[in-house]
């Protein structure tokens, strides 16, 4: 075998890792039996045979029902069905329905787990690295990559295998991309990018991590368990777990089902995951495997608030699971009493649990349960509470726990835990384990699924808190009480806060901020999306009317609930409401808004006071104006709200959350969340202080690249700095610090002197870089997207982008360039300016009549890079292909051709005994006789491939029998030239 370094450093050791878990490696020519094949028939078919006990004939028939499945969304859906619950077929004896399973999930040895590498099929110049086949079934494809190369070459790799092989990726469910880390994703083929994630677990090395999760056990658990297809608006995704999501569910399913059979009495346990790191998913797996496993228990899922009610619902929904919404007391009376619970899978609010509506219900199941089995006595009844720390339904939670009294319970938290003797967590956890899975604010912004929240102060010395008045609200318990259920506190209470309500609604304290967050909007968070949060409802009103002066009309919407006692001011707006969305009613009118400010350009900031501070995801939410005062959880889960990473093109471009703070707050954040392990809640929010240091540490950072070079601003020492780059193979990875660095500079709007020089001097190099490299003007940036464009809005602020354009020009490779490269006396700039050019050229013009070059040019690179040739020689062998590609482009252009044509045109001249004249005129009929076939994504139809194939055939015999000298052949290359760029 050829030990090439991908063999080396990345396959090789996958594929020992495997052997030692229990995969069987062979290499990619001995498994594949039929080349027209993705599945491994004969091995499949014993599979089905041996699994159900079946003869040849049914498990024909199951493999030609999984064959069937179309392409696309609902073929996939179907394959993944089968592979999880088997394929329906007739009972050859009785004639009745019944499922042939095609993986044997109860007895691991049951199955075949069989690893192979370099796994070719028909009429494929690309081939897959490694399969994983499970019975003969390709589950997962690895794409391996040297540890230097990014896993985005791999990644990349496999998006563009899907195109080509879309018979192999009806199966595979997961692909893996390795080069400097091995990251997983979900195979989803008709989606441009989908989002990529690493396996984390005990091991330094990273490979024996990514190899726990293909273990055959733990690969067929989140095979069955664990992958789903998701609709969002209309468009089908793929879910995957998250490691952390996945250990968690492991410990809940395990304690649930040991404790339903009667083998443990432990029946609680505590999940606390930061905010954002998919709490929300981690329910939706443990309800759905303990559902699976217990056959046919009651689940509930409890929450608090009807926001996350709706958001849990829709969840649901999206994967496309069963349940109930109880939206009555009678329906919650219903499901308690009826036979002995009603089974299934329901969301309920805690507050229907109330004493007073539930009594009666809780002493009519005390009776009964002492003489049959009801709700109340059930072991499999599992209750999975969301936000399980907030600690003001006491009364609520003990009526629920005496009702279902026999359960078990699992509360699942975003917020840290509470300090000893101001919590419930005892509620859920046990001395020696006070939680079940614990997964880190620090680790979640390491891991990528969520970003840092920094928080700065404005207007201090004028619209700020008194002093008096913040302590007397971070006394207060009133605050912890959602405002929909403060109604029932003693009013008392309520009057301790009017001061500062007073305070905090002044009209013209409201149009100095107003004014304020109007012009840093504008300037420094545009086009992200951000939310005002105000103290009272008749506050967002007040907030509307005042920014409407400040900024287009359309711009901000007010997300509250409405009351028939409410003032004048709060009545009016809802009026306006009513009229800009006729036929709606309230409910309908706050989903459209909370809808359009996540996918569409309007509204760019909601004003909010309760609503949508907990369980609403919008990644495009980068900034919170804060002027309503909130402690502890409630603060934590309202910043919170801005620290979703936002991908574009596979990369976060939000890079941090920010809390603007009005109130005076987090002056004193330790105060407001002292209830909190000081160890629990560090990495929980940054001041800007703290964000400027981390800035001179990432430009310290991107000039350590350059170290010995001086940062002059002259054409030589960029293009020194761009040479040093790409020598290094550094450029990939400086480009994504410099974005870095660039968020974190647009931040410091007003505070930015001492980066400044530094920051210039850098963003030349980037965009040099760009230019001669990547063969990429800035104006790309600004047409790629309005995030991107919206930077170089503000790159152009700070340096002069036509003068980079003037000098690192983006070079066309033609006649008059090599005579002035020939020209240059100075050798090692005449071959970096060649070598850029004849990169660039390869890469931007990838096609018929490039494609033999490509290799060429990157075998003169590595060695240039490894310094193991003398540039003399380089530069005479990267000249040669520079000549060659000029002789081609004149005799392409004097021929009247297109790079298809003249790529048809090169195979027959290679194969073919006549003149130019002739061959050209068999390119054109060829075209024609094949054109109607050649429709959009035709390759991917394996009929039509066919058909394409036997018309060559038929054109070589017809017009070159006597002169063709090799008629296979020819054809073969023919085809792959239409397949690839016809």
């Amino acid at each position: 075998m050829n030990e090439t370094p991908e063999y080396l450093q990345c396959e090789k050791p996958i594929i020992e890792r495997l052997e030692s878990k229990g995969w069987t490696y062979r290499r990619g020519i001995e498994v594949l039996e039929n080349e027209n094949e993705p599945l491994l028939i004969s091995r499949l078919k014993d599979a089905i045979m041996r699994i159900n006990g079946v003869g040849e004939r049914e498990a024909e028939e199951a493999i030609n029902l999984l064959e069937a499945a179309h392409f696309g969304v609902e073929g996939s859906r179907r394959v993944l069905d089968y592979l999880k619950n088997g394929v329906p077929v007739k009972d050859e004896e009785t004639a009745q329905p019944k499922r042939l399973m095609l993986i044997d999930y109860e007895n691991l040895g049951n199955n075949e787990f069989l690893v192979a590498n370099q796994v070719g099929y028909p009429f494929k110049t690309k081939i897959p690295d490694l399969v994983l086949y499970v019975n003969g079934i390709p589950l997962v494809i690895i794409e391996c990559k040297k540890l230097d190369v990014s896993w985005k070459k791999a990644y990349e790799q496999i998006k563009s295998y899907e195109k080509e092989m879309p018979e192999l990726f009806k199966y595979v469910q997961i692909g893996v991309a390795v080069g400097d880390k091995p990251v997983y994703f979900p195979i989803v083929p008709w989606l441009g990018s989908v989002p990529v994630y690493e396996w984390k677990g005990e091991s330094f090395d990273e490979l024996d991590n990514l190899v726990e999760l293909l273990k055959p056990g733990t690969l067929l658990d989140v095979l069955r368990y664990f992958t789903f297809y998701r609709e969002s608006g209309g468009a089908f995704t793929k879910v995957l777990p998250r490691y952390m999501q996945y250990r968690a569910v492991r410990e809940i399913v395990s304690i649930a089902l040991a404790y339903a059979r009667g083998e443990t009495e432990r029946n609680r346990g505590l999940i606390w995951h930061w905010q954002g790191s998919g709490k929300t998913l981690t329910m939706i797996f443990s309800a759905y495997k303990i559902k699976r496993l217990l056959g046919n228990p009651t689940i509930f899922f409890v929450v608090d608030r009807k926001e996350l009610e709706r958001q849990l619902s829709g969840e649901l929904k999206a994967v496309g699971l069963s349940f109930e919404v109880i939206d009555s007391i009678e329906k919650l009376r219903e499901v308690l009493t009826h036979a002995d619970g009603k089974r299934g899978t329901f969301i309920t609010l805690i507050h229907k649990f109330r004493a007073e509506d539930l009594n009666d219900v809780l002493e009519g199941l005390k009776r009964e349960s002492r003489r049959r089995k009801t709700i109340m006595n059930r072991r499999d009844v599992v209750v999975l509470i969301d936000e399980g720390h907030r600690t003001q339904y006491g009364e609520l939670a003990s009526t629920m726990r005496s009702i279902l009294k026999s359960a078990s319970f699992f509360a699942f938290t975003g917020t840290p835990i509470a300090k000893k003797g101001r919590d419930t967590y005892a509620t859920f956890g046990y001395k020696d384990r006070p939680y079940l899975d614990r997964y880190f604010i620090t680790q979640s912004i390491e891991d990528g699924f969520t970003v840092k929240i920094a928080y700065q102060a404005r207007l201090e010395e004028d619209v700020h808190l008194k002093r008096e008045l913040l302590e007397a609200f971070l006394s207060s318990k009133l605050e912890e009480i959602p405002e929909e259920y403060r109604g029932r506190v003693e009013e008392k209470l309520k009057k301790r806060l009017n001061a500062i309500k007073v305070f905090l609604k002044n009209p013209k304290r409201i149009e100095t901020i107003a004014q304020d967050i109007a012009r840093h909007y504008k300037e420094s968070v545009e086009p992200f999306k951000a939310m005002v949060v105000a103290v009272d409802r008749e506050s967002c009103v007040l907030y509307k009317r005042a920014l409407d002066k400040y900024l287009p009309r359309e711009y901000t919407e007010v997300v509250m609930t409405f009351n028939r006692d409410d003032s004048e001011v709060i009545k009016e707006y809802q009026k306006e409401l009513e009229e800009r969305f006729p036929g709606k009613d309230m409910a309908e009118i706050r989903e459209r808004i909370r809808e359009d400010f996540r996918n569409k350009s309007f509204p760019k900031i909601l004003i909010v006071t309760d609503m949508l501070l907990t369980g609403f995801d919008a990644p495009i939410l980068q900034t919170i104006y804060l002027d309503k005062p909130l402690k502890e959880h409630r603060l934590l889960q309202a910043i919170a709200r801005t620290n979703r990473p936002f991908i574009k093109n596979g990369e976060n471009i939000k890079p941090f959350g920010l809390v603007i703070d009005y109130v005076g707050v987090f002056k004193e954040l330790k105060r407001a969340l002292e209830i909190y392990d000081e160890a629990d809640i560090e990495g929980a929010a940054y001041s800007v202080e703290e964000i400027k240091e981390e800035l001179r540490k990432k430009i310290a950072k991107a000039m350590g690249y350059f170290d010995g070079l001086e940062p002059r601003r002259d054409r030589e020492t960029i293009m020194n700095a761009v040479e040093i780059l790409f020598r290094n193979n550094k450029g990939e990875e400086f480009g994504r610090l410099y974005r870095e660095i660039r968020h974190h500079y647009k931040l410091l709007r007003e505070d930015r002197d001492e980066f400044r020089e530094a920051f210039k001097w850098l963003t030349e190099v980037y965009y040099a870089y760009r230019a001669k490299v990547d063969g990429l003007p800035p104006e790309v940036e600004l047409k790629a997207d309005e995030f991107l464009g919206e930077a170089l809005k503000f790159i152009h602020e700070t340096v002069d982008i036509e003068e980079i354009k003037t000098d690192f020009p983006i070079i066309e490779l033609d006649e008059e360039f090599l005579k002035k490269v020939m020209r240059e006396r100075d050798k090692r700039k005449a071959f970096t300016n060649l070598l850029f050019s004849v990169r660039h050229y390869v890469n931007t013009h990838k096609g018929p009549l490039t494609e033999d070059l490509v290799e060429q040019v990157e075998r003169i690179i590595e060695a240039w890079r490894h310094k193991k040739e003398e540039i003399e020689k380089l530069y005479e062998e990267l000249l040669g292909i520079a000549q060659e590609i000029e002789k081609r482009s004149q005799e392409q252009r004097k021929l009247g051709l297109n790079e298809l044509e003249y790529a048809l045109l090169m195979v027959l001249k290679k194969h073919v005994k006549t003149n130019t004249n002739e061959l050209i005129k068999g390119v054109r009929k060829l075209l024609k006789e094949t054109e109607g076939l050649r429709f959009t994504r035709w390759t991917e139809k394996t009929e039509v491939v066919s058909e394409v194939s036997r018309k060559i055939m038929f054109f070589i015999v017809r017009e070159y029998k006597e002169e063709c000298d090799d008629i296979i052949k020819t054809r073969n290359e023919l085809l792959e030239v239409l397949k690839r760029w016809g």
